[in-house]
């Protein structure tokens, strides 16, 4: 019976040693060694452009100029809102201060197209992939800064009206 057993573990030991080429190696692959990591891509800087720099300085004299018609103008709308009167719908003061308020509107408008005028600007230089333009991003920031300070404050004129 020894003979046998022999034979027999020598031929069970053969049935367990298998090419190992049917399953995959434990190895790292190629994509597993890789970095996931995202590249930084330098941003260029932009070039000086003088056209745009006139541009942008006419810009900023006509928000200035708007900014300091507005600032009257508010004067104006304020006075007529504290008068006596100013509450009561039809009255000279209530009109007066309607009026300016009329005017403190257009003046936001025109900020507000100027900030319209500002981003298309932006967006024109980014669809011909230009990179950003330091003072044309630094304008367009005041220009809607000065847009939110107006919509406050004639939002506080027509509070002390009684309007919504």
């Amino acid at each position: 019976m020894k003979r046998f057993v022999a034979p027999l573990i020598v031929l069970s030991a053969a049935g367990c040693a298998q090419p190992t080429d049917k399953y995959p190696s434990l190895a790292l692959r190629p994509i597993e060694s890789r970095s996931d990591a995202e590249t930084v891509t330098p941003v260029p800087e932009a070039t000086p452009d003088a056209a745009l720099d006139t541009q942008l300085a006419a810009m900023k004299s006509k928000l200035a100029r708007i900014d300091a018609d507005f600032a009257t103008t508010t004067a104006k709308a304020d006075a007529a809102a504290q008068a006596r009167d100013a509450r009561t719908t039809g009255s000279d003061q209530w009109l007066a201060a309607q009026g300016s308020l009329a005017e403190l509107e257009g003046l936001r408008g025109d900020t507000m197209g100027m900030v319209a005028d500002l981003e298309k600007m932006i967006a024109d230089r980014g669809e011909a992939n230009q990179p950003p333009y330091p003072a044309l991003d630094a304008l367009r920031t005041r220009a809607q800064t000065q847009v939110d300070s107006e919509i406050e404050k004639i939002a506080a004129i027509k509070a002390r009206l009684g309007e919504p």
